[in-house]
């Protein structure tokens, strides 16, 4: 309990923490803001707020925060390493392990919080977006519960993969921006234009637990999404689920392995 509250302290006194918090509700709100604006001008697709299934992908923008979940993971670890703190740490609690479970059960609350606050302001500011078009279907029912736990259990994944990606990566620049290029880029892309593999990738199964009924064609841009193709919401939340135990084994198995410097 003592390593848990000294963790806890070490995230909530750093000012970077709300940093991270602020940013993810900024990409989030942004999202579903302007999403609306974007989709009525995409003539291709004719009237689409008019469509539930679209206007549920809308309030699915909400989500869109989820990559500081990863980053904020990143810096718990990373930060002893960069700060030079980490001997310390670890001197004070030479059971390597304990401060590596503190550390992930830390991350994956502190990852799951600040996720669904991002997402709850995000759904009210795309309620309010929406508002302001004519002719806007209403969203599913159950697309609340299901977003907020989405987001719940997507923060709290991300967050454990950023800590296991700290502590493989312990130059903490490197390790935000090797996280930010895999989640933000390669990671979506391969969900997009790869269905095969991507659906199976952290972005793939996100998209997989909002349920979104989908299947938008693009040519003037070669966009083709079928949310059909992707994994059945709980077997996407287990996949990812399973993904999360897999970091947390890695950066367990790495920080006892390797020297502290």
């Amino acid at each position: 309990m003592n390593l848990l509250k000294s963790e806890f302290l070490k995230l909530i006194y750093q000012r970077r923490t709300y940093g991270v918090l602020a940013a993810a509700i900024a990409i989030a709100v942004l999202a579903t803001a302007f999403t609306p604006y974007a989709l009525t001008h995409l003539r291709t697709l004719g009237a689409p707020l008019s469509n539930a299934a679209v206007v549920d992908s809308v309030y699915a923008k909400a989500l869109g925060g989820y990559m500081f979940a990863l980053i904020l993971g990143v810096l718990i670890m990373s930060s002893e390493f960069q700060n030079h703190t980490a001997i310390a740490t670890f001197l004070a609690t030479p059971k390597r392990i304990e401060v590596l479970v503190s550390k992930l059960a830390i991350s994956a609350i502190s990852g799951a919080i600040l996720n669904v606050i991002a997402t709850l302001v995000a759904l009210a500011s795309g309620a309010i977006a929406l508002s302001m078009f004519k002719n806007v279907a209403a969203p599913d029912s159950y697309i609340w519960a299901d977003y907020l736990a989405s987001a719940a259990l997507t923060g709290a994944v991300l967050a454990v993969m950023g800590v296991s990606i700290g502590t493989l990566i312990r130059n903490q620049n490197a390790a935000v921006s090797v996280a930010m290029i895999w989640i933000f880029v390669v990671d979506r892309i391969l969900a997009v234009i790869w269905t095969d593999v991507g659906k199976y990738l952290p972005t793939g199964l996100i998209t997989a637990m909002m349920n979104l009924h989908l299947d938008v064609k693009v040519r003037t841009i070669g966009l083709n999404i079928n949310t059909g193709d992707y994994l059945d919401p709980w077997p996407a939340a287990g996949l990812l689920l399973a993904y999360g135990v897999v970091f947390a084994v890695v950066s367990v198995a790495t920080s006892l392995r390797r020297d502290i410097d």
